[in-house]
């Protein structure tokens, strides 16, 4: 091969050699794009899903979604509002030690409301929903909404009272749609009224937010007991005592 011939054959592979090297740095640029752009998205995205967490947790409900009778701070109270004390008391249906806390206050305190001794602030929640298979406590507290939107307060609290005394065992599917129906008919309320606010959780951004609420108030479990603001002890046998006392 002669000189001449040797010399283009090396500016040959010369310029192949800048072509594929301009090749790969065309192709590591597009990369450092498509992982900027995929950044990008991906911080968009996760933007958007905690605002839309936020818009569902915390957010001001417009005033067909809060169930009448309930207060601004989510309580249900019975009793008359010049009543000279005010139990109030955390529940969730679901709670077997709530169902405790009941059987052994809910005579006196009722007795003490009718009495005008006393007002009950109830604050319903459902932070145990774990303990069911089809989240009971958010099922069960959104049908006791509907009762008291559909039925009014007497209502509301057989309904209450029917939940606790028929609590389903922790770990398991909790009442039916059909049941919880059932026990609101039984309670005073039209089949008619209720199946559609209890089938198509009609105030489920409502009993999201009670959580949120509680979470804010810094109650950490149920039962929790308040007598006049002042927080009754941790354990239950403080909660029934506190409760009983204030019933007089």
């Amino acid at each position: 091969m002669s000189k001449k011939n040797r010399e283009e054959t090396r500016a040959e592979r010369a310029a192949a050699a800048i072509i594929e090297q301009q090749r790969r740095e065309r192709r590591r640029q597009l990369w450092i794009v498509f992982s900027i752009v995929a950044i990008v998205i991906a911080v968009v995205v996760a933007g958007v899903l905690i605002q839309s967490n936020r818009d569902t947790v915390g957010q001001t409900l417009t005033s067909s979604s809060v169930p009448p009778g309930v207060t601004d701070t989510y309580g249900v109270v019975i009793g008359d509002a010049s009543a000279p004390k005010t139990v109030q008391v955390y529940e969730d249906f679901q709670c077997p030690i709530c169902k405790e806390f009941e059987a052994s206050t809910r005579d006196k305190l009722r007795a003490a409301v009718d009495a005008g001794r006393i007002k009950i602030d109830y604050r319903m929640v459902s932070f145990l929903n774990d303990a069911s298979t089809t989240n009971y406590s958010s099922r069960a507290l959104n049908a006791a909404a509907v009762v008291l939107d559909t039925s009014g307060q007497d209502v509301f609290l057989k309904f209450h009272d029917l939940l606790f005394d028929n609590q389903p065992a922790e770990g398991s599917a909790g009442l039916s749609d059909d049941q919880l129906v059932q026990y609101a008919v039984q309670a005073g309320a039209t089949a008619a009224d209720v199946r559609p606010g209890i089938q198509d959780d009609e105030f489920g951004t409502w009993v999201t937010n009670t959580q949120d609420q509680m979470s804010k108030n810094h109650v950490t479990g149920t039962p929790t007991v308040f007598v006049d603001g002042k927080q009754a002890g941790a354990t239950l046998g403080d909660s029934i005592n506190a409760a009983l006392a204030a019933a007089g």
